[in-house]
């Protein structure tokens, strides 16, 4: 993976809901080709996935902790269940998916039991060589 720099400068975020249920759509037909029921868009989990990637930009890092604790950052929406993927480097949702498909942890998330919620955003960073930040997070 490239390397992080710290990222500077105009930052551009996604927070359109027609992407983000193309993006639902996605990670459906994932789950469904694994015998898992569909997710739909959560416009809640939208927004926590957008600050964890606005986060993420602005410090230049892939990190869990960018934002926050994960546990911090979902308690007030109440879950028993919820997990966080995050990626950067991969302009394309499609590449993005791909790799999360093929890495064991984020998989295990894609197919997290009992799922019914997923937000997922994106934070484009000209400064930094990553380029692109993305963040989804799937919950009960």
């Amino acid at each position: 993976m490239r390397s992080a720099v710290l990222a500077l400068g105009l930052v551009f975020c996604f927070a359109t809901t027609a992407g983000a249920a193309d993006y639902a759509g996605a990670i459906s037909s994932y789950r469904r080709a694994h015998a898992m029921p569909a997710v739909k868009l959560d416009a809640r989990l939208n927004a926590v996935a957008l600050k964890q990637a606005q986060a993420m930009s602005a410090s230049g890092s892939v990190s869990h902790s960018a934002g926050g604790s994960f546990f911090t950052r979902i308690k007030p929406l109440k879950k028993r269940r919820a997990a966080e993927n995050i990626g950067a480097g991969f302009i394309a949702f499609a590449e993005m998916l791909k790799q999360w498909e093929n890495s064991a942890g984020h998989r295990e998330n894609l197919l997290m039991p009992g799922a019914k919620r997923v937000g997922v955003a994106f934070v484009d960073n000209a400064k930094s060589p990553y380029r692109r930040f993305w963040a989804m997070v799937i919950s009960d």
